[in-house]
């Protein structure tokens, strides 16, 4: 890292980007003044997405263009530690606890050049959208947006948002994955979500133009963007798996920015003046999936012992520079008054792992480790070592190569696997409750795990507005995914670094989302 320490980095960096969102004013109307020339930016990224609709899933590659194509109302400023800013909503108002009053924005339009009104915010965070196809109810916009009750349209421009009881967290919720604003006459005329998910149309600075399944994904600037002129002429998303075929395309000038560099691929991006690095941690945590519905998992002294056998300071060093922090439990600190400082690190405690070990009667079953290659960066090299070091307290655990993660996900799983999760909104309800919770991706839609207890106190937690009141019960529910119960074994806050041109205006943000829009105008540099 040539001795420069990246937090200072990133904080210089954060410093700038909040001096230029002020300075560009809520509308970005500073971008008009950029040069009439727009650079074709070209993007080499690991996946192709699944789907093109906001609220059907939020899977890393789907985050990487979402920006790009729509708005919520409310969105997130990453420059400022995730405080809320206008987006959609000129401004908005609490009536009461459950209740909030939103003025839209006039002038917002769609990429098909009607206007953005209260009618299609009502369609988009109402049944007909959020429940997905045939109202199944199986889309991840629910896992943050399930506490809606009802959008009452007052006029054309304004609304009022109800949940179905306090929620001191409803205005976040408008800002998560998910509550992405659509447009309710394109959806109509397309007349499937087949035909929907193909080309839906949004607000966002950049339009769909075309894609090809695992090859490409294009969009060109929507230069009637309400929150000006965006700064590339165009973006063309390359689908390139391969890390080093990503490289060599960096390398090679044939794309501007690629993702998920590890770091022992730095020196040879830092080492050329046009090229560096960007990124660093990101709201999101990496773990390790136990599906406790098999026979050797469904022990929770088994998968506490594997936890506990995970050397996680040895992983951090030797496979990310110790760039990565290691939470206090599966949160974060951006919850606020949610965060619950003291609960501790996982604990690495061979000794302790060998007796709970002895305790289940374990008998050297063999659990079985799932794994794609390198969908995650360093991830062949982190099952290795993790291999070793639950050899090291007698688990016998062996990887199972698959080709996706819907061959992973086939049921019944009866395995571990890697999985990542990003905070939707910065609190427990907005991050593991979105994931394990009853309408969580892993009980819902994997079934790998389910705990009635856990359940009970996040439905009690979504009604509660004072902050001492929730903190017990979010520690409580901690101590369940932690100790009790749990579904998976927290590895470390994930980091999103990236290869990019020097001269290419781009700051990356606290998500996995690439924000590629005109209130994007800063480089972040290691």
């Amino acid at each position: 890292m040539n001795g420069i320490d990246l937090s200072r980095r990133r904080a210089l960096a954060g410093v700038l980007a909040a001096g230029m969102f002020a300075s560009m004013g809520a509308q970005g109307t500073e971008s008009n003044a950029k040069p009439a020339t727009r650079r074709r930016l070209k993007v080499g990224m690991s996946g192709y997405p699944r789907t093109f609709d906001p609220a059907v899933a939020t899977d890393t590659a789907i985050r990487r263009i979402m920006p790009q194509l729509f708005d919520t109302l409310i969105g997130f400023d990453h420059a400022r530690g995730m405080a809320l800013r206008p987006a959609l909503a000129e401004h908005w108002e609490r009536i009461d606890a459950q209740s909030l009053r939103v003025v839209l924005r006039k002038g917002a339009t769609f990429h098909d050049g009607s206007p953005l009104t209260a009618e299609d915010v009502a369609f988009s965070l109402g049944p007909d959208h959020l429940l997905g196809p045939g109202r199944s109810g199986m889309t991840e916009a629910l896992q943050s947006l399930d506490r809606l009750d009802r959008v009452e349209v007052i006029d054309p421009y304004t609304v009022v948002i109800h949940a179905k009881g306090g929620d001191a967290l409803l205005e976040q919720r408008l800002a998560a994955w998910g509550a992405e604003v659509v447009s309710k006459r394109a959806f109509t005329a397309a007349g499937s979500w087949d035909r929907w998910t193909a080309f839906p149309v949004g607000s966002g600075p950049y339009k769909l133009v075309n894609h090809k399944l695992d090859v490409h994904v294009s969009l060109s600037a929507n230069d009637a963007y309400w929150g000006g002129r965006p700064p590339f002429e165009s973006i063309e998303y390359r689908i390139i798996p391969e890390l080093a075929a990503r490289m060599n395309g960096l390398l090679a000038g044939e794309l501007d920015l690629i993702t998920d560099v590890p770091p022992d691929q730095f020196a040879a991006i830092i080492k050329r003046a046009d090229l560096e690095v960007s990124g660093g941690p990101v709201q999101n945590i990496r773990s390790l999936v136990f599906d406790k519905t098999g026979p050797v998992l469904k022990n929770p002294l088994i998968r506490r012992a594997m936890s506990l056998a995970i050397d996680r300071k040895l992983l951090i060093e030797t496979l990310w520079d110790n760039l990565l922090p290691i939470p206090n439990g599966y949160q974060l600190p951006s919850y606020g008054q949610g965060y619950i400082e003291e609960f501790p690190q996982p604990a690495y405690d061979p000794e302790k792992a060998r007796a709970l070990l002895a305790e289940a009667g374990y008998k050297g079953e063999q659990i079985t480790y799932r794994l794609v290659n390198n969908y995650y960066p360093n991830q062949i090299s982190g099952a290795q070592a993790m291999i070793e070091m639950w050899r090291a307290v007698g688990l016998n655990v062996k990887i199972q190569m698959m080709e996706s993660f819907a061959q992973i996900e086939e049921r019944p799983v009866h395995a571990i696997y890697d999985h990542s999760n990003t905070a939707l909104f910065p609190d427990h309800l907005g991050h593991p409750w979105r994931e394990y919770g009853p309408n969580g991706y892993l009980p819902k839609l994997v079934g790998v795990w389910e705990n009635e207890e856990y359940f009970a106190l996040g439905m009690k937690l979504q009604d509660i507005v004072e902050p001492d009141k929730r903190r017990p019960i979010i520690r409580r529910m901690l101590e369940i995914i932690t100790e009790v119960d749990p579904p998976c074994a927290v590895l470390h806050v994930s980091g999103q670094f990236y290869g990019k041109r020097r001269d290419l205006p781009w700051l990356p943000g606290l998500t996995l989302d690439l924000n590629f829009g005109p209130s994007n105008q800063t480089v972040n540099r290691i």
